[in-house]
């Protein structure tokens, strides 16, 4: 039973992704994208780590159901407890703990980097990648000196490993190179092969393959970039630093014999340092999840459960929370009156940069308005800037259809049918395109088709949703009384809450 406790460690774990985080989960696998035809590995092939993205992305779209993808990612962290045991020939599997809290922050510390990071399939790419560096180093360790075989397999290592799964190929070459050349004196050419293929690849794939990557970039390919308008974060970065220190004393801890047998008793200091670090980083902003739930629902068109979101969170509200409870309250016909019956704020998001709505909740509450072009142009930007995804592409179809650009919205459902959970509502909507009064009796679309204005252009927004949702409603020409009932509810609340508009 002993042998099986760290595994049993993995099952809270699971619990807490399962039940807390699934909103995040299923927010992830709305960031992502896995389309299955040759084109789609073809585009993630272009980029050193292609072939451990696009496996990312094929896994990452489970989270659909946020209890599969969960356990999906808790049975790989317990096949790398396995690995890590096997590759570092350790007693137990205790001490692979360290790597798999690490690989839990990856996911659960994110927060808004959800909407930002550009690394497709990164809630699944760390874990695979550290699945691929361990094996590969105990398959090293396990090698013949004879006949220079372990040269061999360092370089095949580098010149395969570095164009499929990027930094973890190169992460590889570098357990090699000190499990040759500092745990055994007499394998020195294998350090000297690993410096000189770790340092060489990925100029040469450079050079001849991947130009799109920046030059500075190159020996971190596949791992996740945080940074935000030219503002880099690299503290973020803590969880891939500590898993690399982790492996490389294991590779050369018999230099140091003392720490090597401290292992054995050290179980409770690795289980504290897990509970502490998980505990500490763990993203546990309110407000956070609670637009992520509000932004589900609301996809869903489940205002009920918007509302009832809204009442029960705790502490001062962001300003996307409020906007979301407005809506809500339109949707269900209830007295402007009550939008104040519920707690009010504009609390700044929990990140350390500047949030935009129109990049989190936006683009939804401007399809609700009836503002199709902007949240069409807000697709398309963020589309290019952060990648596709089912959300955008989704909501471009959306915006297609309802303004009569059927051309157009059969390209976008004709990309989400080849998705493996998004087929049906692609379907559905595909018969709305075929036959126009089906839109009528959507619980999506109707509701918006009477907000949508005859002169229905685009102009700026200047990133500031809230405030241009209320220039823009105050100045609606010729309104319908749905226009005007929500120009009402707008004007009476910019009068209560004005100073709070302006997002930072």
């Amino acid at each position: 039973m002993r042998r099986f406790a760290p595994y049993l460690c993995l099952l809270p774990v699971f619990a807490l992704l399962a039940v807390f985080e699934r909103d995040l989960l299923y927010q992830v696998q709305e960031q992502n994208l896995f389309l299955h035809t040759p084109l789609f590995f073809e585009q993630q092939m272009v980029r050193a780590g292609g072939l451990l993205t696009w496996a990312g992305c094929y896994l990452t779209q489970f989270f659909y159901y946020p209890l599969l993808g969960a356990g999906l990612l808790c049975l790989l962290w317990a096949f790398f407890l396995w690995l890590f045991r096997w590759a570092f020939r350790l007693s137990d599997a205790w001490t692979g703990l360290l790597p798999v809290s690490c690989l839990l922050l990856t996911v659960v510390s994110l927060g808004y980097w959800v909407y930002y990071l550009k690394l497709p399939g990164h809630a699944f790419c760390a874990t695979l990648g550290c699945l691929l560096a361990v094996g590969l180093a105990g398959l090293y360790s396990r090698v013949p000196r004879k006949s220079g075989l372990s040269m061999t397999f360092i370089l095949l290592t580098a010149c395969l490993g570095y164009p499929l799964f990027g930094f973890y190929g190169l992460w590889a070459v570098v357990m090699m190179g000190f499990i040759g050349g500092l745990a055994d004196t007499c394998r020195v050419a294998d350090l000297l092969t690993a410096a000189m293929s770790v340092a060489g690849v990925p100029l040469i794939c450079y050079c001849t393959l991947y130009h799109q990557t920046p030059l500075e970039n190159i020996y971190w390919a596949a791992l996740p970039v945080y940074a935000h308008v030219g503002e880099r974060f690299p503290a973020y970065y803590l969880p891939f630093v500590c898993i690399v220190i982790t492996t490389l004393f294991l590779t050369v801890r018999h230099r140091w014999p003392r720490l090597s047998k401290s292992l054995r008793w050290g179980r409770g200091v690795i289980l504290v340092l897990v509970a502490v670090s998980v505990a500490v980083f763990w993203q546990k902003d309110r407000n956070f999840h609670r637009e992520l739930s509000m932004s589900r629902s609301m996809e869903q068109s489940n205002w009920d459960d918007v509302l009832q979101r809204a009442r029960t969170g705790k502490g001062e509200p962001t300003r996307a929370v409020c906007l979301m409870k407005n809506l809500a309250l339109f949707r269900l016909g209830r007295p402007a009156d009550d939008m104040f019956r519920y707690p009010e704020g504009a609390k700044r998001p929990d990140a350390p940069f500047n949030i935009r709505m129109v990049h989190t909740v936006g683009k939804q509450i401007y399809l609700q308005y009836g503002l199709t072009n902007y949240c069409y142009r807000w697709c398309m930007e963020d589309g290019v800037e952060y990648g596709w995804t089912v959300e955008r592409l989704k909501l471009m179809a959306l915006c297609s259809l309802l303004n009569g650009e059927t051309v157009a919205a059969q390209r976008f459902l004709n990309l989400l049918k080849k998705t493996a959970f998004h087929r049906q509502w692609a379907q559905h909507y595909e018969e709305c395109l075929h036959n126009p009064r089906l839109i009528y009796r959507d619980k999506v679309l109707a509701p918006v088709l009477p907000l949508i204005r005859s002169d229905n252009f685009l102009t700026a927004d200047r990133s500031q949703l809230e405030l241009f949702l209320i220039e823009h409603l105050l100045s609606s020409p010729g309104a319908t009384r749905e226009q005007q009932e929500l120009m009402q509810r707008t004007r009476y609340y910019y009068q209560r809450t004005r100073h709070q508009l302006v997002e930072p």
